[in-house]
């Protein structure tokens, strides 16, 4: 092959090469184009590094404990498609888009009921953004009047109240369950009563149990507030509810497993097989403290940290068993 032959077929081997570059960067500008028109700009950072999560299989209730760093944040999938999350994580950067790129492994656009245990921004953190970028059916908060009780609450109910989302008080006797009789889960708070202002740290606790599987999420809840439930349980007066926290597996360790709540009582009391703690990697605090994990295992119960593992996903299925990944 002469030189100049040579010649043209690199030309156009080029030439070909240029075309295919071309068309990519077309695409790319046009994907680009409609992911913008749909996607606002400031959110496209939580659509980037999304966490590995498997899809729910047909009948399965799925509780994700999301690492958000030092605060709490549980996303359910309840077996007939409704959804709740619980808290929203700290105010860092880091901890909110943790909490979004979940939600958007998870493909998420409507949640049907958020509920905030208590006013602290290591709970409420993140919720301004879920709201502001996700649909929520409903709110519930705790009963406040003053709702600058800190900057980071003050944030989170301006914005519920611009995008309009319904509230309403995260009280005992608030239940979610299912209009479908295949599906028989049911998620309850169980504390506390309708709040005043001067119990504004007062952490709500709900029960959740589906096929004979229970789990008791905590919030901030101390010692006091879990013995107080233990009695009222003991006596009775949370039959009416539906409600037997002596048959709960599975314990949202309070407060990111500070001391002062989990007594060996509490513990002894549930009959706990599975705790989850979610803190943050050598936070300030020492959560969880040293007494707390005694406690745990002195009662037999296996621990799962988010400050170890990340993401905790627990599975619960239609014929009564669970498992933690």
């Amino acid at each position: 092959m002469g030189y100049r032959a040579e010649k043209e077929k690199t030309e156009q081997k080029l030439k070909r090469i240029k075309y295919v570059l071309l068309s990519v960067v077309l695409l790319l500008v046009a994907a680009l184009g409609i992911f913008s028109a749909f996607v606002p700009a400031e959110t496209w950072k939580y659509y980037f590094s999304l966490p590995s999560v498997t899809a729910r299989q047909e009948g399965e209730l799925r509780i994700h404990f999301i690492d958000v760093g030092q605060g709490d944040s549980a996303f359910i999938e309840f077996p007939d498609g409704q959804t709740l999350l619980i808290d929203g994580g700290n105010t860092s950067a880091q901890s909110e888009e943790s909490l979004m790129r979940y939600l958007n492994a998870l493909n998420i656009q409507r949640i049907d009921h958020v509920l905030l245990t208590h006013t602290d921004a290591d709970h409420c953190g993140g919720l301004d953004k879920v709201l502001q970028y996700k649909e929520v059916g409903k709110l519930y908060l705790p009963s406040l009047e003053n709702v600058q009780v800190n900057a980071a609450y003050a944030q989170t109910y301006e914005c519920a109240v611009k995008q309009g989302v319904s509230i309403a008080l995260g009280k005992r006797g608030v239940k979610i369950s299912s209009n479908e009789q295949s599906y028989t889960y049911s998620f309850t708070i169980v504390y506390p009563y309708q709040l005043s202002e001067a119990e504004s740290d007062v952490s709500s606790v709900a029960w959740l149990d589906y096929h004979g599987v229970s789990a008791l999420f905590t919030g901030d809840a101390s010692t006091l507030e879990e013995n107080a439930l233990a009695a009222e349980s003991g006596q009775g007066l949370l039959d009416i509810y539906g409600v037997h926290l002596d048959s709960t597996e599975i314990l949202k360790v309070s407060h990111h497993g500070s001391r002062y709540s989990t007594s060996e009582e509490f513990l002894q009391y549930l009959n706990v097989e599975t705790a989850i703690i979610s803190c943050g990697k050598e936070n300030a605090y020492g959560h969880p403290h040293d007494e707390t994990i005694a406690r745990l295992q002195q009662c037999g119960v296996q621990i799962h940290r988010t400050d170890e593992r990340g993401d905790i996903v627990l599975t619960i299925k239609s014929d009564g068993t669970y498992s933690v990944e």
